[in-house]
């Protein structure tokens, strides 16, 4: 097997990490309930302390039409807050409201038991070596987007 091949495999294994992670997290149960594209965009928002619409698109993976749906249903649940980007007047910053930092802080909480629960499936030894590789992809994935 190539270089190539291998490559190849372990780019295909580390796309079934998102379902590994994410397939068992479960945050039902919060008031209020949320679906996870609203989730996904509200914590993003909160991780950034406001973040334009047009970031919030492009990582969330959605059209515009699309994430202005998500950031609707957001307001009208009173989670985040949407003001003119200062310069700019097309342009909308999404910040979460006092109540939207106080969900994203909650399921932070419930995300971080739920890795501490996966991660225990390994040994120290390798538990380190894969923060380690996240870390380092993590870090990589800014410059192949340039």
């Amino acid at each position: 097997m190539s270089d190539v091949d291998s490559f190849s495999i372990a780019i295909t294994k580390t796309f079934s990490l998102k379902t590994v992670l994410f397939r068992t997290f479960d945050p039902s149960g919060l008031v209020p309930s949320i679906n996870r594209t609203q989730e996904r965009v509200l914590m993003m928002s909160w991780k950034l302390k406001g973040a334009s619409m047009r970031f919030l698109s492009r990582e969330a993976g959605l059209e515009k039409g699309s994430l202005t749906t998500v950031i609707d249903s957001l307001e009208a649940l009173g989670l985040v807050t949407r003001t003119r980007q200062e310069g700019d007047r097309r342009s909308f910053i999404v910040k979460p409201t006092t109540q939207g930092l106080a969900l994203a802080r909650r399921i932070d909480t419930l995300f971080r038991a739920h890795l501490d629960t996966l991660l225990a499936k390994l040994g120290d030894d390798e538990r380190a070596r894969f923060e380690e590789a996240i870390k380092i992809i993590a870090s990589d994935i800014p410059r192949l987007l340039e």
